[in-house]
């Protein structure tokens, strides 16, 4: 579904702000992540097109993916840093995929957020190295109320205002909160 209203979002990340109309339209999400007082816009598309158009390149991880949105960091591609992507799960109990590439493209992590089976509200963070092998289990991302958005407040107000639905979000140990935007 096409972001009819996504001028709204204007001003908030100078990358989402420089996709093209084409892009634009392919927008089926936006995820803003503020971490450590930074905030980072995601732009989840429907095609690896249109992502490989965004990116110039598509990791295989993400190429090859079963999938039906494909979302980049776009700030993490705009500075030259470590850039992350992200892919739906491959079963029901595994919500997402996400990757992080060193500045050169070699995978150096991956996570797996997967459903809590004792909570709907949460979500359970298995992070690995390239390897494979884990660096860290089980780590919480919850839903909530606006009290967890810990980034610019007009944000989640002009997304609310212009029609589209927001979800706030944000990890339980660290300095990190989410809106997940979307049409209603």
């Amino acid at each position: 579904m096409q972001f009819l209203e996504i001028d709204a979002l204007t001003g908030y990340s100078a990358a989402l702000d420089a996709l093209t109309e084409g892009q634009r339209a392919a927008l089926v999400e936006i995820v803003f992540c503020f971490r450590l007082g930074v905030l980072s816009a995601t732009a989840v598309f429907s095609d690896v097109e249109t992502l490989r158009e965004v990116t110039g390149q598509v990791p295989d991880e993400i190429e090859f993916a079963v999938t039906w949105r494909y979302g980049v960091d776009l700030e993490s591609l705009s500075h030259g840093q470590r850039a992350r992507f992200y892919v739906d799960g491959h079963d029901p109990e595994h919500v997402l995929l996400g990757f992080t590439y060193s500045p050169v493209g070699v995978l150096e992590e991956w996570k797996r957020y997967r459903r809590d089976p004792d909570c709907k509200q949460r979500l359970l963070i298995d992070r690995f190295d390239a390897t494979g092998e884990a660096k860290s289990i089980g780590e919480v991302e919850r839903a909530g109320g606006p009290d967890l958005w810990k980034g610019p407040l007009d944000l989640p107000e002009k997304a609310k205002q212009a029609g589209l639905h927001v979800i706030y979000l944000a990890k339980e140990t660290k300095d990190q909160s989410y809106l997940r935007i979307f049409q209603s």
